[in-house]
């Protein structure tokens, strides 16, 4: 993978987690695939939880975001979920739904770099 292909993950996280299941292809390729599988489904519930003011909701799938992406070294991604987490937090719906179409295009972008990176 050349460094434009993966200008989206860190490489030293995607050791780590190489790392943490032992070398074992198969979880890894099952975890990142489900990351990318439920792209769609967890920006569809944050949406929805954000139309509605359904601050708990947008929390736990904030939350997921997060916490998935820094495992996959998706830095910019978890990063702009952060920014989204901390006006939820705040009961700010209107910066975090300013920031859902950041979230998105960065998280189809990882996404894609971890498809190229996996040989999903």
């Amino acid at each position: 993978m050349t460094r434009e292909e993966g200008a989206h993950l860190e490489q030293a996280a995607l050791r780590d987690l190489d790392e943490q299941l032992g070398g074992d292809s198969v979880p890894q390729q099952r975890f990142v695939g489900d990351f990318v599988a439920l792209w769609g489904v967890r920006t569809e519930r944050l949406e929805r939880a954000l139309d509605h003011a359904h601050l708990h909701d947008a929390d736990v799938v904030l939350l997921s975001i997060r916490s998935t992406s820094r495992m996959l070294g998706a830095v910019r991604l978890e990063a702009e979920a952060a920014l989204m987490h901390r006006a939820v937090l705040r009961g700010d719906v209107s910066v975090a739904r300013a920031h859902l179409p950041r979230l998105c295009s960065l998280g189809t972008e990882a996404c894609r770099d971890l498809k190229a990176h996996f040989s999903l």
